[in-house]
């Protein structure tokens, strides 16, 4: 698929339904949660056949629609005493208001109130697991991001355990759904945050920086504080701008024992300003898609001055203080990417793996051929799953 309209970055060669590769790309991951009960294939194509290839009204309107009658069927579920139905109707109810989300400016009316519902749900689902998954806020700059954790048992047993840092369009929702009851299976406790800049962040004056091994220090601090984390186990993994995150925060943080990147991205300017030639500035969704990125980033795209000295000193901030160095890196390390997305981005995970020092370090390029291609895996998250977990297990030694 070309991949001219994008608004960031080349993210899967391999058309789903939608010619917009980005609209595309957005339907696959919302199908791709139904091995965590969080889509319906059937529910979804019948979304996107009432869509319009590139209009955002009818994808808003589209997954809307499909999301209150999910909704309603939760809460009659749930009336009946059938929690489990609930409960997956819910997951799939916010996997559905979430996909308006990603087509949609963050200054609209129906933002907030679209990722209120979305995040309800969510938590409504939460609640009926067992054991419930756990809401969390973590103290940051006087602040609070908010996120959750959920683990294997009741118990306060000490386990080994996942941070799961999301990326530059994340919510903390969507980190559940890409490692879902994967780790708790697997006898994992799993914790995720929306840092500066994701989730709804931004509305709180919180946004991306070149220095987000802060906030992630933050929550390190605040889960060493669980019984149910073991500090000698304690992995972090980012996946799309969370690899690069992940990459800053395990180059400064020794309390970090493995870390994965899915991909891996050292240096953010030059994964993503080597894509941007030929893009397409002005098709509407790929112009949606940036709008939000501007906002997560604190910046306003106009020419008063203001605005311009805060894009200049946010440039000069990545250019000074946002690459890390992968011979800094101590820990071990699993680098990831899908064969599909952009050569830099393949380029530099291999360049990356080669500069890594410690002796258990692996790189996965999945492939067409596995249903790994696309950017994250997020058509397939068992895949990316299966490997991540396999290979935790191998660094940490359980059994």
């Amino acid at each position: 698929m070309e991949t001219h309209q994008t608004a960031l970055a080349q993210r899967s060669r391999e058309k789903l339904h939608f010619d917009h590769p980005d609209m595309d790309y957005y339907l696959s991951w919302i199908l791709g949660r139904a091995i965590y009960e969080g889509s319906d294939a059937d529910e979804c194509m019948a979304a996107a056949r009432q869509i319009a290839n590139g209009d955002a009204q009818s994808w808003q309107q589209a997954w809307r629609q499909l999301a209150e009658r999910v909704e309603a069927q939760a809460q009659e579920a749930l009336r009946s005493g059938d929690t489990a139905a609930a409960r997956r109707a819910y997951l799939r109810a916010c996997s559905y208001y979430r996909a308006p989300l990603f087509l949609m400016r963050p200054h609209a009316p129906a933002f907030h109130e679209t990722w209120q519902k979305m995040q309800a749900c969510f938590q409504q689902a939460a609640a009926l697991f067992d054991p419930p998954i756990e809401r969390i806020e973590v103290p940051f700059q006087g602040q609070l991001l908010s996120g959750y954790l959920w683990k294997a048992d009741r118990s306060e047993r000490p386990r080994p355990t996942l941070l799961v840092c999301g990326g530059i369009e994340t919510f903390a929702e969507d980190c559940y759904f890409m490692v879902g009851p994967a780790g708790p299976q697997r006898g994992y406790t799993v914790l995720t945050v929306d840092l500066p800049g994701q989730g709804m962040a931004p509305a709180s004056g919180l946004f991306f920086g070149a220095r987000m091994e802060r906030p992630v220090a933050a929550v390190i601090d605040y889960a060493l504080g669980r019984p149910e984390v073991d500090a000698a186990r304690l992995a972090l993994f980012g996946f799309s701008w969370g690899g690069h995150i992940a990459f800053k925060a395990g180059q400064h943080d020794q309390r970090i024992k493995a870390m994965i990147a899915n991909p891996a991205m050292p240096n953010v300017f030059r994964a993503v300003l080597a894509q941007q030639k030929g893009h397409n500035r002005t098709d509407p969704i790929a112009r949606v898609v940036f709008d939000q990125i501007v906002w997560r980033m604190g910046l306003r795209i106009s020419l008063n001055p203001r605005d311009i000295a805060r894009r200049v000193a946010k440039a000069y901030d990545y250019l000074v203080y946002g690459t890390s160095d992968p011979r800094q890196i101590s820990c071990p390390t699993l680098c990831l990417a899908g064969e599909g997305e952009a050569p830099i981005t393949l380029q530099i995970a291999r360049e990356c793996f080669a500069q890594l020092p410690h002796p258990l370090k692996k790189l996965v390029i999945f492939t067409r051929e596995e249903g790994g291609e696309a950017h994250c895996q997020v058509n397939n998250l068992a895949l990316p799953n299966g490997v991540m977990f396999d290979w935790l297990d191998t660094v940490f030694g359980n059994p």
